[in-house]
C-alpha cells in the first residue's frame, strides 16, 4: 500500500475518532443545557429528565452534578430521585455534590422516622433486604389438622383480621383453598422429659424465595406447650399475631414488651390467657415497612413512597442493626438456635467468618428438627466458602444434601467445584440445574461460560441455542454479550 494511502486512511480514523468524540461529549453538554433551561423556567420533570441523560453518559463535572442534586432535592421526591441520590451519594467522588446527596438522605432519614415516631424497621431486614408481598389481598390458607378445634381456627382468622384492621386498608387478606400466599400449618411437638426451664420453639414462619421472588411464606404454630399442656386460643392467638406479621416479610423482632414483636413472645408461653393489643409502634412499623418499595416480592403493583436506603440507611447501618438485634436474641433466648443462625449471617456480611463459624456451630448442637440443621449446615457451606476453606464447604453442603435436594445447594456445590479448578463437576452441577430449570437465565448463563472455558464451543452454543430458541425474546439480552458470537 502507498504511503500517500497510509496516511489518507490514519487521518480519517483519526478525524472519525474526534467527530465521534466530540459527538459524545457535545451530547453530554447539550443535555445539560436543555436541563438547565427547562429547570429555570420551572418544567422540573423535563429537566431532570435531561439532567439523567447527561449522568448516565458519564457526565462529572462537578458544577453539573451539583445542580443535578439540586434539582433532585427541590423536585418531588419520586422513587427514581431517591435512586439517583443514593447514586451520587455512594458513586466514590468526592465532591459537594455527593456531600449535598448524603446531608439531604440523612435529614431525610430522620424526617421519616419523626413521621413514624417508636418504630422498629430496622430489625426487619432480611439479608440486607427489604421482602414483602408486592399485591393485594395477600391470601392464606390454614390447614386443618387432628386436634384442631374451631375455636383454634377461629383465633388465627381473627389474628389476620387484627392485622389487616391495624394495616389502615393498606393491608388486606383473603383465606383461600388453592395457592395462599401465607400457609398455616399446625405442629404437635413436644418434649418428653423438658428440663426445668427448658424452652423450645411455639411457631415459626419460613419464606420460600428464588431468585428475587417470594413465592410463599409458611407458617407453622404449636399446639401445645414443651410438656404437652394445650394452648388456649387466646395463646394461639397471640402466637399468630407474631407470626403473621413474619408472614408479611418483617424477619426481626422488637426489643419492646408492649410490642408484638417481642422477642420473647417467639419462645414463652403467656402467662396471662389474654389476648395481647397491636401497640402504636407495631402500626407505625407495618405501615413504614409497607410503604418502602421491597428488593424480593411477589408482584410489582402495589405504589410506594421509599426505597430502603433513605429508610433503614446503608449497609453497615443494617448489618450493625442485625447484629444488635440477634445479640440481645441470644440473651433473651439462649437455647433457641435463630439467633446465632441470624447474628452469624450478620458476621458473615462483616466478613468475620471465624466468629460466624463459632455461633453456627452452636445453633448446629441447638437444633432439633431438619429444617433448622438444613439452614444452619449451608450456612457452614458458604462461610466456609467465603473464607476459601473449600474442602469443609463441600463437606457442609454434601451433609445439608443428606437432610433436603435443593437447588441453592447445587449452586454452592458448582461454585466450590470452579473455586478448585473442577470444572467437570462444576459442569455436571450446572447441567442437573439447566435440565430442571430450563428458563433460568443464570444457570444458562453459568453453564455456557463453562463450556466456553473448556473450549467445547458446540456444548456451549447448543445451551444458549436451547435457551434463546424458548425465550427468542432473550436474543439481544446484553448479558449475553460475552458469548454473542454463539448465537450467529
Amino acid at each position: 500500500m502507498k504511503i500517500w494511502v497510509k496516511i489518507f486512511l490514519l487521518s480519517l480514523l483519526v478525524g472519525i475518532s474526534f467527530l465521534f468524540v466530540l459527538f459524545y461529549f457535545s451530547r453530554t453538554e447539550i443535555y445539560t443545557q436543555l436541563g438547565s433551561y427547562y429547570s429555570k423556567n420551572g418544567n422540573y420533570s423535563v429537566a431532570q429528565d435531561y439532567y439523567e441523560k447527561s449522568y448516565l453518559l458519564g457526565n462529572k463535572n462537578n458544577d453539573f452534578r451539583e445542580k443535578y442534586v439540586n434539582l433532585l432535592i427541590n423536585s418531588p421526591l419520586t422513587i427514581k430521585s431517591q435512586e439517583r441520590l443514593v447514586s451520587i451519594a455512594e458513586d466514590g467522588i468526592k465532591d459537594t455534590a455527593s456531600e449535598s446527596a448524603r446531608y439531604f438522605l440523612y435529614n431525610l432519614k430522620r424526617e421519616i422516622h419523626n413521621k413514624y415516631p417508636n418504630n422498629y424497621i430496622q430489625q426487619g431486614v432480611y439479608n440486607r433486604k427489604i421482602i414483602h408481598w408486592g399485591k393485594v389481598p395477600i391470601t392464606y390458607s390454614i390447614k386443618r389438622s387432628k386436634g384442631v378445634s374451631d375455636d383454634i381456627i377461629n383465633a388465627v382468622n381473627d389474628a389476620f383480621d387484627s392485622w389487616e384492621r391495624a394495616s389502615s386498608v393498606r393491608i388486606r387478606f383473603e383465606r383461600v383453598s388453592i395457592n395462599p400466599d401465607i400457609t398455616v400449618s399446625f405442629s404437635n411437638n413436644t418434649v418428653k422429659s423438658p428440663k426445668p426451664g427448658e424452652k423450645y420453639v411455639i411457631a415459626y414462619t419460613l419464606p420460600d424465595l428464588s431468585s428475587n421472588k417470594l413465592n410463599k411464606m409458611d407458617l407453622v404454630l404449636n399446639l401445645s406447650n414443651i410438656d404437652g399442656t394445650p394452648f388456649t386460643p387466646n395463646q394461639i392467638y397471640n402466637t399468630a399475631l407474631h407470626e403473621i406479621f413474619h408472614a408479611l416479610g418483617f424477619m426481626g423482632h422488637s426489643f419492646e414488651k408492649d410490642n408484638v414483636m417481642y422477642v420473647s413472645q417467639t419462645n414463652e408461653v403467656f402467662v396471662n390467657d389474654e389476648r395481647i393489643k397491636i401497640s402504636d409502634a407495631d402500626k407505625l412499623t407495618l405501615e413504614l415497612f409497607y410503604k418502602i418499595r421491597p428488593d424480593i416480592t411477589n408482584a410489582d403493583e402495589l405504589v410506594y413512597e421509599y426505597i430502603p436506603y433513605p429508610v433503614i440507611g446503608d449497609n453497615a447501618d443494617v448489618n450493625y442493626a442485625k447484629v444488635e438485634e440477634a445479640r440481645k436474641y441470644i440473651t433473651k433466648a439462649p437455647k433457641i438456635p435463630s439467633g446465632y443462625i441470624d447474628l452469624a449471617q450478620a458476621l458473615i456480611n462483616q466478613k468475620d467468618y471465624e466468629e460466624a463459624k463459632s455461633n453456627l456451630q452452636k445453633a448446629l448442637y441447638l437444633s432439633n428438627d431438619d429444617e433448622t440443621k438444613y439452614m444452619v449446615l449451608f450456612n457452614l457451606a458458604v462461610v466456609h466458602y467465603l473464607d476459601e476453606d473449600y474442602d469443609f464447604a463441600l463437606f457442609y453442603v454434601n451433609k445439608a444434601q443428606e437432610i433436603k435436594e435443593d437447588d441453592e445447594l447445587h449452586v454452592l456445590k458448582a461454585e466450590i467445584y470452579k473455586k478448585n479448578s473442577d470444572k467437570v463437576q462444576a459442569i455436571k452441577e450446572y447441567d442437573y440445574l439447566v435440565s430442571k430449570n430450563p428458563d433460568n437465565i443464570e444457570y444458562v448463563i453459568n453453564l455456557t461460560n463453562l463450556y466456553i472455558s473448556k473450549r467445547d464451543y458446540l456444548k456451549a452454543r447448543k445451551t444458549l441455542k436451547a435457551y434463546i430458541n424458548r425465550n427468542p425474546k432473550e436474543r439481544d439480552n446484553p448479558r449475553f454479550k460475552s458469548c454473542k458470537l454463539l448465537l450467529l
